[in-house]
């Protein structure tokens, strides 16, 4: 699921304003970078890119992104050499959902 906006709520108490200010940092303040996480890649910086992965895969967690929360952890595993893994695949697993996660995002926001 790319959000599960009910989950997200029980784990903020059913606040939902506080769940449309952490959406709104999401886009305002970003943490994440697409081009940071392939940056790092590239030149081989897997313990950082563990550690932006990781990251990811917190913010991901509280706001209800299941599907790029899951898909944060298999990177960072496969980064920190956790898991055997492909780390291409399963990087652009990870941006291809950051795209559609943070459309659903938007989508999410208007309804609070």
């Amino acid at each position: 699921m790319l959000v599960n906006k009910e989950e997200a709520l029980v784990r903020l108490d059913n606040d939902a304003e506080l769940y449309k200010d952490l959406i709104t940092m999401f886009f305002e303040d970003p943490q994440f970078l697409p081009e940071d996480l392939e940056k790092l890649i590239a030149e081989q910086k897997y313990e950082e890119g563990g550690k932006l992965s990781h990251l990811l895969k917190g913010v991901s967690g509280t706001l209800g992104a299941e599907d790029l929360f899951d898909a944060s952890k298999n990177l960072e595993d496969i980064l920190k050499g956790k898991k055997e893994g492909n780390m291409e695949e399963s990087k652009t697993l990870l941006l291809d959902l950051f795209e559609k996660t943070s459309v659903a995002l938007k989508e999410v926001l208007a309804t609070l």
